[in-house]
């Protein structure tokens, strides 16, 4: 059953991927001036490709017998169905966003092909990576990092309008939509971030008996965690908006995947087993 789950999960991602690149092409389609034709099947292939996906995702937590959010495969995916599942809410709910889709969809499938391409090995999870809060502590930090980089593509449409001084016949939204917009959902990734921090120091009190050992991934997390605190005190109370506030989100977002796909790699710590 699991040998069945492990083969058939690749290929559903392969689809993913695909479909994904098809609501992707139909975006860049609908852009060019085609939204008539183009707008239904970028959102049908997207819809399509988050099931797709989510099938991927239980057939990988069925074969390999824990959840997608261990070796480098699966918390690629993982970041990438998070992120499609909030775009996907996004557009429905401020249909002016969709434009983001540019960006955020081919995001999506790199993210899931990246994953592939650096093995879609098995890898039996550490006797303390168990429990409850483990599963909450990985789920707010994909919530994050969607979050994040929703943030993250807004603050970067600001960066290009001030830079070509043009309007971007692609962007619907205007300039202090787009801002707001960058504003709010940092403001849900420092969120989610600090919750997934406290959920994370919970777990490891019941693996390890503490709640906090300046380990380099905790101590990154840390550190963006105060970066977005930082980049919400000068928006509120320094009133930042535009230019210089993108640069400082566009930095914040650079520590999050830093913090959570750099770390790993530099030093030796208690979460080496996570993205390896």
């Amino acid at each position: 059953m699991s040998d069945v789950a492990l083969k058939a999960e690749v290929l559903l991602h392969l689809l993913a991927v695909v479909l994904y690149a098809a609501s992707t092409a139909a975006r860049f389609i609908e852009a060019g001036g085609r939204a008539d034709r183009a707008q239904a099947p970028a959102d049908l292939l997207l819809y399509a490709a988050l099931v797709v996906h989510a099938l991927a995702l239980v057939g990988r937590w069925i074969g390999s017998g824990h959840g997608p959010y261990l070796t480098r495969y699966e918390v690629l995916s993982s970041n990438a169905f998070f992120t499609m599942l909030l775009f996907a809410y996004l557009e429905r709910r401020w249909p002016r966003a969709r434009s983001l889709g540019l960006v955020l969809v081919p995001a999506a499938f790199l993210l899931i092909a990246l994953g592939i391409y650096t093995g879609t090995e098995v890898k039996m999870l550490p006797p303390t990576f168990t429990g409850v809060w483990l599963v909450l502590h990985v789920c707010f930090y994909f919530l994050a990092f969607a979050t994040g980089l929703v943030a993250a593509v807004a603050a970067s449409v600001q960066l290009y309008r001030a830079a070509s001084k043009r309007g971007g016949r692609f962007i619907t939204a205007d300039d202090d939509e787009v801002d707001r917009l960058a504003y709010r959902y940092a403001g849900l990734a420092f969120a989610f971030w600090g919750v997934g921090m406290l959920t994370g120091a919970i777990w490891a009190y019941y693996s390890w008996g503490r709640f906090w050992a300046w380990d380099p991934v905790e101590t990154w997390s840390l550190i963006t965690w105060i970066a977005f605190a930082l980049y919400l005190h000068v928006r509120r109370f320094w009133r930042w908006s535009g230019v210089r506030a993108a640069l400082v989100l566009i930095g914040c977002f650079a520590l999050a995947v830093v913090s959570l796909f750099g770390t790993s790699f530099v030093e030796a710590s208690l979460h080496s087993a996570y993205f390896r």
